[in-house]
């Protein structure tokens, strides 16, 4: 009988253990999070939208996984770079709307320039915490490119032009989230 308990003791002892390095993991890493979405960026100003940083990373099971502060910033890169991507296909079909098609060139450029963007600073942080200001550097740039968009199309009325400045200002929540965890490690 005695040995029985001894197993169980021990056997409930492994999995408290267990369970309690877990969670002292998952605490570090919603710090990581947090310190993301409740970062000053460079520019000084707030991840704009809290929310959707925090229910972007901790529903990414990338983000979740990630180890430590530089592979979670790989992961907000990798994610923009998802991001930009979509978009640049969704301008790439509208340059064939004849009645926009110049200013629908000028946002495809645009998003083709924040793709590269978002390429360019991944392969900085290949260095590590080391390659942060390079990338950042070059993730300040894709405000410009965001910014371009948002100027080009800004005052046009239609259904192509209103779809892709929402996806725009989402587009930029992604580059804010981006920026802030390079800036946490920078």
């Amino acid at each position: 009988m005695t040995s029985s308990y001894n197993c169980f003791f021990l056997g409930s002892l492994v999995v408290s253990l267990l369970l309690f390095l877990g969670s002292t993991s998952t605490m570090a890493l919603t710090k990581d999070i947090n310190s993301t979405c409740y970062r000053y960026s460079v520019d000084n100003s707030f991840v704009h939208n809290k929310t959707f940083c925090l229910q972007t990373l901790t529903a990414y099971p990338p983000a979740v996984s990630a180890t430590n502060m530089v592979e979670l910033v790989k992961v907000t890169l990798d994610l923009g770079s998802t991001q930009a991507k979509e978009r640049a296909g969704f301008v790439a079909g509208l340059e064939k709307e004849p009645t926009f098609k110049k200013y629908f060139e000028m946002c495809s450029e645009s998003y083709a320039t924040i793709v590269n963007n978002f390429r360019g600073a991944r392969l900085c942080m290949e260095d590590g915490a080391a390659g942060a200001a390079c990338a950042s550097i070059t993730i300040l740039e894709t405000y410009d490119d965001t910014q371009s968009v948002k100027d080009t199309i800004g005052k046009n009325t239609d259904k192509a032009s209103k779809k892709l400045m929402e996806m725009t200002l989402v587009m930029e929540d992604f580059v804010a989230i981006a920026d802030a965890a390079i800036s946490v490690i920078f």
